[in-house]
């Protein structure tokens, strides 16, 4: 009453301001603690899902592989197993605070693409997740990254070592084709060009700033 304030902290005995003993008030809305939200009960939650997944798609696979291999046949099972894998991941990446939606979604195009190409080599391998599905996923990332530069255009430099990461992958498809393992390179041809023009476009577009960038993710 003597600083003229409401404490709401149910457990407080005197005021924090003066230390004078504090007078009940009915009328004023009580909490039980301070306000705070219960991080750690929401993180054992999420963990326990987590740890709950788990153990179903492990479950899943043991019991797939084992019905496969007692009748033979279609090796279904590796999709089975790929796709809980896939599932998983999915939800762990999800669920982890320390990545942020650029991150997820990356590793969520990553993950499709070699999703694809399990599925491709266990159906006999007849080519197209290396003709179509890995560089359509390579050019959707370039208009991923495309959409995030405009998005955040003040500081759009932030983002050079993502326009890299399809340089680097881009390269497979070449390589694949040296080896004969893509029939059809067009589309792996229009990715890695694509990849190419947008980083020196962006490099060009980006002057000091976007060279700064790539020599503080680089090291050099």
């Amino acid at each position: 009453m003597h600083c003229g304030i409401t404490v709401l902290d149910e457990k407080a005995e005197v005021c924090p301001l003066c230390g004078g003993s504090l007078q009940d008030q009915e009328s004023c809305d009580r909490v039980k603690y301070n306000g705070y939200p219960d991080i750690v009960a929401k993180r054992r939650k999420t963990t326990f899902f987590l740890r709950l997944l788990l153990c179903v798609c492990a479950g899943g696979s043991i019991v797939a592989a084992a019905i496969n291999m007692m009748n033979g046949g279609f090796p279904w099972a590796v999709i089975v197993v790929a796709s809980l894998m896939y599932v998983f991941i999915e939800f762990y990446t999800f669920f982890t605070p320390d990545l942020g939606i650029v991150a997820k979604i990356t590793i969520t195009l990553l993950l499709a693409a070699l999703y694809v190409v399990v599925i491709d080599v266990t159906c006999g391998f007849q080519k197209w997740s290396l003709n179509y599905c890995l560089p359509t996923a390579l050019i959707m990332f370039n208009i991923f990254i495309i959409i995030l530069m405009f998005v955040n255009h003040r500081r759009w430099e932030s983002y050079m070592i993502l326009i890299v990461l399809p340089i680097l992958l881009g390269i497979l498809p070449l390589v694949f084709m040296h080896y004969g393992l893509v029939t059809d390179p067009l589309l792996s041809e229009i990715a890695f060009l694509s990849s190419i023009l947008l980083f020196l476009v962006a490099l060009i577009m980006g002057g000091a700033n976007a060279r700064a960038e790539l020599k503080r993710r680089f090291h050099f």
